[in-house]
């Protein structure tokens, strides 16, 4: 509960006294319901009741995730009952004058149709952005076991695949025999669609496994990530298949320089556009200054993309236990590209990644 409990308690900040939750990572946050497909739950929250409303799909689902948490599951029939008239029906005879939504994360169409019900008042409705998202940024210890596992996973997998790519083998062939890694090394799933890149292509930032034909001399972008109870790793690395070129090098060289700058100007309570800026100034003073690719990183967590970003314009002040990305990369069209990229963790004193495969240049012989 004292999950919910923190929402509760900006309630009176907010000027309101319930709050509609329609993210499913936030959902899944605040309630242990888990599901990948928006729209199949919905969070009521008032300042002393919870209310999980789903369909008969997912009811004992709901139950079972939700047991001992403090929150009533509601199955709705959605043939006799709106969701606007099941929200209606719960608040009836509470203390929930003014209710919140998330305003990012609900359709135009369903509000029209929740408000409606609700016999629309303008004064009854508020708008809100990034609410749960905040409480979400700084992981507590149960959190941070899954994605320390899932960063293991992620280094596991790799070491597996480069133990096998070789020239011949197609970019989608590989990112399979990845993800197989990964489901049998125990991952939920992919933590977002693979990134797998070679040659010339690998100068798209998220160029999706191809049918190309992996080729001595190929610079290899990779970017992966396992899943451990909704938790993600997001990781990438670059290498060659056979011996580096002078220039793929070089280029490699500056992008590792870049990357420990990033992970080593990180510390708790400076801004998240400290150490984007003085990534972004060392790339500006390089010969690839105009392929440099913009911004540091971002937070992870349920979501593989969550706030804050590193970019040079995010105030967010860091603190302990925010777990961001740190992955310079340059891209250069025609020619190839190189990123790197681990999940850090923020301590008190000291960072600590949980991704750990090798970053020095791998040459496959």
């Amino acid at each position: 509960m004292t999950r919910l409990h923190n929402l509760q308690k900006q309630f009176f900040r907010l000027g309101i006294n319930g709050m509609l939750i329609t993210s499913m990572p936030s959902i899944r946050y605040l309630s242990g319901f888990a599901s990948d497909e928006q729209g199949v739950a919905s969070l009521l929250v008032s300042g002393e009741q919870a209310f999980l409303i789903t369909d008969y799909r997912f009811g004992e689902q709901a139950q079972e995730q939700c047991a001992g948490g403090g929150i009533e599951v509601v199955v709705r029939d959605r043939a006799r009952e709106s969701l606007g008239e099941t929200i209606r029906r719960l608040t009836h005879d509470s203390a929930v004058r003014r209710l919140g939504f998330e305003r990012d994360h609900i359709s135009y169409s369903q509000w029209q149709a929740i408000a409606v019900d609700l016999a629309f008042d303008p004064e009854y409705f508020k708008p809100l952005s990034g609410v749960v998202e905040m409480l979400r940024r700084k992981k507590d210890t149960s959190e941070l076991a899954h994605m320390a596992r899932a960063g293991e996973i992620a280094d596991r997998a790799l070491e597996m695949l480069l133990s096998k790519v070789r020239p011949g083998m197609s970019e989608r062939e590989a990112s399979v025999d990845l993800e197989h890694n990964l489901m049998a090394l125990g991952s939920e799933g992919t933590a977002f669609p693979t990134i797998f890149a070679s040659g010339p292509r690998s100068s798209r930032p998220h160029g999706m496994p191809s049918d190309r034909v992996l080729q001595k001399g190929d610079l290899v972008t990779i970017d992966f990530g396992a899943v451990i109870q909704g938790y993600r790793s997001d990781m990438t690395r670059t290498f060659v298949l056979g011996k580096a070129s002078e220039q793929q090098r070089e280029v490699y060289a500056l992008v590792q320089e870049a990357q420990k700058l990033g992970v080593d100007s990180i510390l708790p309570g400076i801004p998240c556009a400290e150490p984007a800026t003085i990534v972004a100034n060392f790339l500006r003073n390089t010969p690839y200054a105009r392929f440099a690719g913009d911004g540091l990183g971002h937070a992870i967590g349920l979501e593989t993309h969550e706030r804050p970003y590193f970019t040079e314009n995010d105030d967010t002040i860091i603190e302990a236990g925010f777990v961001m990305t740190v992955e310079p990369g340059i891209y250069i069209p025609g020619w190839g590209g190189v990123r790197i990229e681990d999940d850090i963790l923020v301590g008190d004193q000291c960072v600590e990644s949980f991704t750990n495969f090798p970053r020095d240049l791998i040459e496959i012989a």
